[in-house]
């Protein structure tokens, strides 16, 4: 098994389909980063994530037996604790069940779009490929661990992509249809937290084309780059919106610089400093509506600035008022051997074992894996506790909604 963070990408690849499709200019501003490219703590942990899952379909066993344990990433450590067994035991379930019977399946299965004559290398890597010869059906599955983002599946352009690179890497197969699936255990979704679309073969086919054309596209604003002047290439080429979330060249570009500062009603004076049109207070209800739908595109912005900056200085460039510092841990024990430590403990302070070491107790979903009859059993005994509201979009949840502190107190008084 291959450590998921030492994998090599290709120039266009699967997971940016959707960003370089509506983007075509995306592919070249990221050629212009020169900082190095950073695992973030949440890429980090959905790649811990996907290997616990893989490991677990490999190896037969549960994801609750690597609680505790450490999963190694290109830049982290990162501890599986409940909730990403939990994660990944929702993938494993699903394709251990769907890959009954004797159907093939693939995990992890590397994939090249080469067969297209693509204009530069295109590919990627389908999380489990399965495929169903009672109605000739290649079904793909990718587990999604984020909960930020609710991942849509119905004309994923991601998704169509490894659709299409498991069609290519199986032309052996007769496949009348293909089946995408999103297993998003961790994000609340009106279609549920796993979701499929299924569509013949002729429908990726002619969707392939548009595929095609698309890169043709980036080509296209690659070559023109050079050629034309910066504010002409950026209004031709440049498209921002939600597939910038995740592009490297957020920090640099104008495009969603512009739509960041339209979208938060900012506007800069005539000493070039950056005001507000309106307070949050001045704003009427419809008006903050508008403005929270675009909360999420401005912090990532302001995000990915932060994280371009913070690599230029680790890389030696001086960003004027600002200086890198050391991030300091919670203290840990000097050395490794915990026997060691415990007889030093007994020896030096004094202290008996049951000072030393905590007992914990095992939360609802390891009880559960003990078996079915054990589950039914403590099903009365646990609840999910809340700790509070959020404010969502009313069409990213199925939740009922909660009710405002207005509406408990009358409840109160009837």
């Amino acid at each position: 098994m291959v450590a998921h963070g030492d994998r090599d990408h290709s120039r266009w690849s699967a997971s940016a389909t959707a960003r370089n499709w509506a983007c075509p200019g995306a592919l070249a501003m990221a050629e212009r980063v020169t900082a190095p490219e950073r695992e973030s703590d949440a890429a980090a942990w959905g790649t811990a994530c996907h290997q616990l899952a893989e490991r677990c379909l490999r190896d037969g066993v549960e994801a609750s037996i690597f609680i505790d344990e450490i999963e190694h990433t290109k830049e982290h450590e990162i501890e599986v604790d409940e909730e990403m067994a939990e994660t990944a035991q929702v993938f494993v379930d699903y394709v251990r069940a769907a890959s009954t019977g004797g159907k093939p399946l693939w995990l992890e299965e590397r994939f090249s779009l080469d067969d297209l004559d693509p204009p530069f290398e295109a590919g990627g890597t389908c999380d489990a490929v399965i495929y169903h010869p009672a109605d000739k059906t290649l079904e793909v599955v990718d587990l999604k661990g984020g909960r930020g983002v609710v991942v849509e599946v119905k004309g994923n352009p991601q998704l169509r992509t490894y659709a299409l690179g498991a069609m290519l890497a199986h032309s052996d197969m007769k496949v009348r249809s293909v089946k995408v699936t999103i297993i998003q255990p961790r994000a609340p979704h009106r279609d549920g937290r796993i979701r499929s679309e299924t569509f013949h073969v002729a429908e990726l086919a002619e969707w392939t084309a548009d595929l095609v054309d698309a890169m043709r596209r980036a080509q296209e604003a690659m070559q023109k780059r050079a050629e034309m002047a910066d504010s002409l290439w950026s209004d031709v080429y440049l498209q921002a919106g939600d597939h910038c979330k995740f592009c490297r060249a957020a920090a640099i570009c104008p495009a969603l610089e512009k739509k960041a500062f339209d979208a938060a009603g900012v506007w800069f004076d005539d000493i070039d400093q950056p005001r507000l049109a309106n307070t949050p207070d001045s704003l009427s209800p419809e008006e903050l509506a508008v403005r929270l739908d675009a909360a999420d595109m401005i912090s990532e912005w302001i995000g990915a600035i932060r994280a371009y900056a913070h690599s230029l200085a680790e890389g030696g460039t001086e960003i004027p008022n600002y200086q890198l510092v050391e991030k300091i841990g919670r203290r840990a024990w000097a050395t490794d051997d915990e026997a060691k430590i415990a007889a030093d403990l007994h020896k030096v302070a004094g202290l008996d074992d049951d000072r030393i070491y905590n007992r914990k107790l095992k939360s609802p979903a390891q009880i559960e894996k003990l078996g079915k009859e054990v589950k039914k059993k403590i099903e009365n005994m646990w609840h999910a506790p809340v700790k509070g509201t959020n404010l969502v979009r009313a069409d990213k949840t199925t939740r009922p909604a909660a009710k405002s502190a207005p509406e408990k107190f009358f409840d109160v008084l009837n």
